[in-house]
């Protein structure tokens, strides 16, 4: 169960990222779970990107506005290796370092 969870996660994180609103209709027909399986995949999922929700009319589930599409594509070991690089450069090339992370690395508001 835990392992079609991960993968259910990782779909809704996916269109999430792709620009998508979902509903939690749509998605309780798209993987045949409950209300409470889906709910809680958005638990999980807003604690690693900023998840918005909106009740209503047109409403559902979307990423705030900033937030890239190619967000959490770093391997933990290649973050790491970027900001260790990123404090031995020049303030240019840090700078360019620090913007690939926030391109491609883990949601944060703010560049470290």
């Amino acid at each position: 169960m835990l392992d079609h969870a991960f993968r259910r996660r990782r779909e809704i994180e996916r269109m999430l990222l792709s620009g998508k609103k979902l509903t939690i209709a749509e998605l309780m027909g798209r993987f045949c779970v409950g209300r409470k399986s889906i709910s809680r995949d958005f638990e999980v999922i807003g604690e690693e990107l900023p998840v918005v929700s909106r009740q209503g009319y047109n409403g559902g589930y979307f990423l705030m506005d900033g937030v890239s599409k190619n967000q959490n594509l770093l391997s933990q070991e290649q973050l790491e290796c970027l900001e260790r690089t990123a404090g031995l450069c020049t303030e240019k090339d840090r700078s360019i370092i620090l913007s690939v992370i926030h391109e491609f690395g883990p949601y944060c508001e703010k560049n470290t």
